[in-house]
């Protein structure tokens, strides 16, 4: 079966320096979401404009609906695409209102689907439609923007950090609203986000860019759970490495937490020395245990809790605890491991 959108084996540069080496990935379905995460300066806008036509290839391959749109002999100029690319920058036109700015994006289509009075309401900002950019905030100009790529119904939308500007009491609202709309219009989109929140909640796959190559292409639990390199735990930050000594096909143990059973993600020798991925779900709140240590810091995330708790070899170990839990610990309290401890992916390196 074809793909709806590939790139294949290839290389992006900007300004004659090389920013991605020898991507490649598939996006099998139509309105299908894709978010990629990787850090600042690494080259994900890059990737964006290049498939926009607003950069040239000189390696590999960009295809959509089967159609070449970038080789190193194939050029489809940015116009004949059917691709809206959604800039993080304000890019509505001064001299337009708002609603002007939007319907710019639509096009003479009677086939058209598109709502534009649904859409604006869709993303609040059916009260700014007579205002002018300056009168607007930043965060309703990339709503504008948006919607203005949206009513365009591309083939295929490119996001760039679409949600930055958005106050974060209303960002979730909007996350919900705009993957509904996507998936309603089944326009197959590909968001460029530094949130792996966002990514996980608003992505079918989830790429992760590091060193000038993609990592790991997967769906974002395999991507959370199943990380596939020490790079990627690192960039996630959603844990920590402790040594380890594998005694069966099933358990593992560590000096300070004793024997640690589970499912290894990949297998490994008997006596085999790993580093283990420790997660804060993993571990799990118990003062009747013997197994204590001390709180050295502890972030309240309004329903949870993550404690911090250091070890004698001077190892921090994060800890999940639902907010209502009885025992409300303040730093350097001694805090409780169950045991036995059990963890249902053992993930090794």
């Amino acid at each position: 079966m074809n793909s709806f959108f590939e790139i294949n084996n290839a290389s992006f540069q900007v300004g004659g320096k090389e920013k991605i080496n020898n991507l490649s990935l598939k996006v099998e379905n139509q309105g299908d979401i894709i978010c990629l995460l990787g850090p600042s300066g690494i080259g994900k806008t890059t990737i964006l404009r290049t498939i926009a036509g607003l950069e040239k290839l000189n390696k590999g391959e960009v295809i959509l609906k089967n159609k070449i749109l970038s080789s190193d002999k194939i050029f489809v100029e940015p116009e004949k695409r059917k691709i809206a690319l959604s800039f993080q920058e304000n890019c509505l036109f001064p001299h337009h209102t708002v609603l002007k700015n939007i319907m710019l994006g639509i096009t003479n289509d009677k086939s058209k689907k598109i709502d534009i009075k649904e859409i604006t309401k869709f993303l609040d900002i059916d009260q700014i439609l007579n205002k002018y950019p300056h009168q607007i905030s930043a965060g309703e100009a990339q709503r504008a923007s948006l919607a203005r790529s949206l009513c365009s119904e591309p083939d295929l939308l490119l996001l760039d950090e679409p949600l930055s500007n958005i106050d974060q009491s209303f960002k979730e609202e909007i996350q919900r609203k705009l993957k509904t709309l996507i998936k309603d219009l089944k326009i197959t989109t590909i968001i460029v986000t530094h949130d792996s929140y966002e990514a996980f909640y608003l992505g079918d796959k989830c790429g992760i860019l590091l060193n000038k190559q993609l990592k790991q292409f997967d769906n974002p639990y395999n991507v959370y759970h199943l990380p596939n390199s020490i790079e990627i735990v690192k960039f996630l930050n959603r844990g920590v490495l402790i040594p380890a000594t594998v005694t069966s096909p099933k358990s593992l143990e560590n000096d300070e937490l004793g024997t640690i059973t589970g499912n290894f993600v990949r297998p490994f020798d008997i006596g085999a020395k790993v580093k283990l991925l420790l997660q804060p779900e993993d571990l799990h709140h118990d003062d009747t245990s013997n197994l204590k240590f001390d709180i050295v810091d502890k972030k309240f995330r309004g329903s949870s809790f993550v404690y911090s708790l250091k070890t004698n070899k001077d190892f921090i170990l994060p800890v999940f605890v639902h907010s209502h839990h009885l025992h409300r610990h303040k730093i350097k309290d001694k805090f409780g491991i169950r045991k036995p401890i059990h963890i249902e992916h053992l993930v090794c390196f």
